[in-house]
């Protein structure tokens, strides 16, 4: 979700803002907000409405199932259980931002700005990190049958479960620190109030993407494609060779997750780069 106010321009429009005040007043990549164009306001609105109808009562009914059936809690039920709540917590949160691409501005202040930023991200790292224990669970469950219960004993997950939760919050920290609202200018030289991200320094905008990139997609996706690839080889040394369904659902996952996050982190990438160069052409 934080990717919404991340479409790299160089087209040099310029905030309101003194120059000595903020750093984005240089004409850098990040002053084309995410309401800058109608087309794409009409386009995101249109996404996050069918996010917001499709994804918030379907976690909702997933929650529900097993709070309200499951007799007893297994890893698998618990893992399902988080991984509902942070994916319908971030679907929830879409109509803050329904209601900003419609009204093209924002009208929530400054410290919601910040905070519900900081919430997609903290559930976007969740569910990564989530999906991550799903496929080391599966490793473990599939390639050592005799340490699962073990391993993961209901104990140790809950605490895993506690820490990573802790853990997501602290990494979403850059979003408190360099999320705010700020004057902008519309195509017809209109102002308006729009949440963008907005660093003093180039390399604070490098540390931000680089870390977001590293730690909520290369490092996940190298453990859930390490697991799997294990998992595989697994099935096809034992009697479970000719079960071709689960590797095609092991396949699936694996593709699904990296087609799901790589255009976020890609433009993170981006941002990573056009700011290196811009950083360069400001050097005397």
């Amino acid at each position: 979700m934080s990717s919404l106010s991340k479409t790299p321009s160089m087209n040099g429009r310029t905030t309101l803002l003194p120059p000595t005040e903020n750093f984005t007043t240089l004409g850098n990549p990040e002053d084309d907000s995410v309401v800058s164009n109608d087309f794409s306001t009409a386009l995101g609105a249109l996404i996050l409405g069918l996010v917001f109808l499709l994804g918030v009562p379907g976690n909702l009914f997933i929650i529900w199932s097993i709070l309200a059936r499951a007799k007893r809690y297994s890893v698998t039920t618990m893992l399902i259980l988080n991984l509902a709540c942070a994916d319908g917590f971030i679907m929830a949160l879409t109509i803050f931002f329904i209601i900003y691409l419609a009204k093209q501005q924002w009208v929530f202040g400054n410290p919601m700005c910040k905070l519900l930023f900081y919430l997609c991200n903290a559930n976007m790292y969740a569910s990564i990190f989530l999906i991550t224990l799903m496929s080391v669970h599966r490793l473990v469950a599939v390639v050592f049958p005799l340490k699962v219960t073990f391993l993961f004993r209901k104990k140790i997950v809950l605490r895993v479960l506690i820490s990573m939760w802790v853990l997501v919050m602290v990494m979403s920290v850059p979003s408190l620190v360099f999320r705010n609202v700020r004057l902008d200018k519309d195509e017809m030289n209109k102002t308006r109030l729009v949440c963008a991200p907005e660093h003093e320094l180039p390399r604070h905008v490098r540390f931000q993407y680089a870390f977001e990139t590293v730690a909520g997609f290369i490092l996940p996706y190298a453990v859930i494609v390490t697991s799997y690839v294990l998992i595989l080889k697994r099935l096809r040394q034992t009697k479970f060779r000719r079960n071709v369904r689960s590797e095609k659902f092991i396949l699936a996952i694996v593709v699904m997750f990296g087609l799901f996050w790589l255009p976020y982190h890609v433009i993170n990438m981006i941002q990573v780069c056009e700011r290196g160069v811009f950083a360069v052409s400001l050097t005397p």
